[in-house]
């Protein structure tokens, strides 16, 4: 192998470790989006039976952790109220799985709308080296910040359909976001 090619490949390795870590949580997104759509009810329960259980586990070894100390002055008083509250949240969450249905469209609203910024930002920067090809990923950008403020307000104004618009616009998102990145990586 010439140096020359050995140059570009150690050059361009950065950048594709760069990209790929977005286009990763990407894809998972559009997995979730996806499923969403599709079978809406059962994942959200299968989010909170999932997070559920994994509090249980964390609270299950913070009481064995407090209980294997033998002398009571060591044992860590504050890894058994975590281990308690941890307790009391998973037995919620496997219970009543309502709650999560209520707070998923909040949370993936606010984390789309945050990467979503991001997005924007990096478009704006994009602009000072790249006048001419910084509209489409600064447009992606705005669709995606779009699509989380829809899921926040879509669960106030349509809260029976709410995990079908929530899955369409996670896979909007996705598209939109992939698609940037790589406009804005291939032109950089």
């Amino acid at each position: 192998m010439s140096k020359e090619v050995m140059k570009i490949e150690v050059k361009d390795a950065p950048k594709a470790k760069k990209i790929a870590a977005p286009i990763v949580i990407d894809i998972i997104m559009l997995v979730l989006g996806i499923s969403l759509l599709i079978w809406a009810g059962t994942v959200t329960n299968i989010i909170s039976v999932t997070i559920g259980i994994l509090f249980l586990l964390y609270a299950t070894f913070n009481f064995v952790g407090y209980f294997r100390v033998k002398e009571k002055k060591a044992r860590d008083i504050p890894a058994l109220i975590t281990g308690i509250a941890l307790l009391v949240a998973g037995i919620f969450l496997c219970t009543q799985m309502q709650f999560i249905k209520e707070v998923i469209s909040f949370i993936v609203g606010i984390f789309i709308i945050l990467e979503s910024m991001l997005r924007i930002q990096d478009a704006l920067m994009f602009r000072k080296s790249h006048p001419d090809s910084f509209k489409t990923p600064l447009i992606l950008a705005c669709i995606g910040l779009l699509c989380g403020v829809l899921c926040i307000l879509g669960k106030i104004l349509i809260p029976d359909i709410m995990f079908q618009v929530l899955g369409a616009m996670i896979v909007i998102f996705a598209f939109a976001d992939i698609s940037s990145i790589l406009t804005s990586n291939r032109k950089i």
